[in-house]
């Protein structure tokens, strides 16, 4: 019997043992990664497409062509897609970023040979129905126009803008006549240039049997939709000369604060550190930022310190929405929080807390196939490999305050920071 007067024994996070994925390359040259991982016999399969916004020629190109995946094909309409993958109780999951589309698939392993056929058509053979089109377009125009109503939507819109410049991809400068001008063409353009096997990875995760990759030659491992991969644009970071930029809304209840800077992505030098640094400015519940703003000061109810890594840079960003009243103060208060993690070191107890934060969710985000599945994919697309984590590991264990101290004087000086402010004016 389990003596539950006596508290357990803590113990601390080993170094992690993690599988590595064999490589396998099909008939016409698709790299397919396969994580073998799990108990259960259920897989994940991504197929993944170098069509992110990076690539699209006219906004909204990239998500609407990824959408429209789904919404009938040469063999099947919608419904029947729906209906297929509902009865095998399988799960069908579109979605596109700054740099893939991705189609997803999660199913018993038994259930692959009858859903196959069905994902086939709908890489290789998608239709476009004008009908489907103009349904999904309105619907997306409506979530987007009561997205766009909530500040903190506004804020962190006009952040990305001035920090990587209105037509770069990485901003998020999408507006409603975006919707009305999309013309279907563009899209069947885009899915013909982009959504093919010389532009496509494929992942595979959990329990599968050997058959996998017979399954994936027989259906996508031909040359009936070979195309050429293209050369990747290159865009220039144009920030805004202008630092801190206020948005108005009359009848906000709040006002969102948005402050950030550029920085390094995954495969730096110092991004490690840094995101043990960024943990203890606002990375969780007992944080700087939230100790002083939200627990002292009762500004808020939540702050957050969050270290982005986009496929070719990265940036800090600090989230938070208070009452139009405390505004100022709040702004005050993180920058006095940067300037103390330039000026001080870290004390050890606090070092020690964040180290135990950071170890527990290390072991959570690679618990289970397919969040294993998922921690390849963020590190692969930076041509990084299961070492990354590795590292991580070793960083957490090892890292010293004279480190975070000197990372927070190059990385955390406040007047490189961006700011921006949505809501009523006080």
């Amino acid at each position: 019997m389990i003596d539950r007067n006596r508290q357990p024994n803590i113990k601390p996070a080993e170094r992690p043992e993690l599988p590595s994925p064999d490589k396998f390359v099909l008939d016409n040259g698709i790299p397919v990664y396969l994580l073998k991982a799990g108990n259960q016999d259920v897989c994940r399969i991504d197929f993944m497409f170098r069509a992110g916004t990076w690539e699209q020629q006219v906004p909204l190109q990239s998500a609407m062509t990824n959408a429209m995946l789904q919404e009938g094909t040469s063999g099947y309409s919608s419904g029947q897609i729906a209906e297929v993958f509902d009865f095998h109780g399988a799960y069908l999951q579109l979605y596109s970023d700054q740099h893939f589309g991705t189609v997803s698939v999660i199913s018993l392993s038994k259930h692959l040979p009858r859903l196959f056929p069905v994902l086939e058509d709908l890489l290789k053979r998608s239709v476009f129905p004008r009908s489907e089109f103009e349904t999904l377009i309105e619907r997306r125009k409506q979530r987007f126009s009561l997205e766009n109503e909530k500040v903190k939507v506004l804020c962190q819109k006009k952040l990305s803008e001035i920090l990587f410049g209105k037509e770069h991809p990485y901003s998020q400068s999408v507006t409603l006549s975006d919707f009305k001008n999309l013309n279907l063409r563009t899209l069947i353009d885009f899915y013909k240039d982009f959504y093919h096997s010389g532009n496509c990875e494929v992942l595979v995760a959990g329990q599968f049997g050997t058959g996998v990759t017979d399954l994936l030659n027989r259906h996508v491992g031909g040359s009936d939709w070979a195309g050429m991969k293209k050369t990747a644009a290159s865009f220039e970071i144009i920030s805004s000369a202008e630092k801190q930029i206020r948005i108005g809304k009359p009848d906000a209840i709040q006002s969102a604060i948005r402050t950030g800077r550029i920085m390094v992505k995954k495969d730096h030098p110092d991004y490690l550190p840094l995101q043990v640094l960024v943990t203890i400015l606002g990375g969780y519940f007992s944080s700087r930022l939230m100790s002083n703003i939200r627990e002292e000061k009762g500004f808020t109810y939540g702050i957050g310190a969050s270290l982005i890594s986009l496929g070719e840079t990265g940036y800090l960003v600090i989230a938070t929405e208070v009452d139009r009243t405390y505004v100022e103060d709040t702004l005050a208060e993180i920058k006095k929080e940067l300037e103390k993690l330039c000026l001080e070191k870290v004390g050890k107890e606090e070092l020690g807390r964040v180290r135990q934060y950071l170890l527990g969710e290390f072991v959570r985000d690679l618990d289970g196939p397919f969040a294993l599945a998922q921690s390849f994919r963020d590190v692969h697309e930076f041509g990084l490999g299961f070492g990354f984590y590795e590292k991580y590991y070793d960083t957490i264990m090892n890292i010293q305050a004279e480190q975070l101290q000197q990372l927070a004087v190059t990385y955390l000086n406040p007047e490189s920071f961006y700011t921006v402010v949505a809501g009523k004016e006080p």
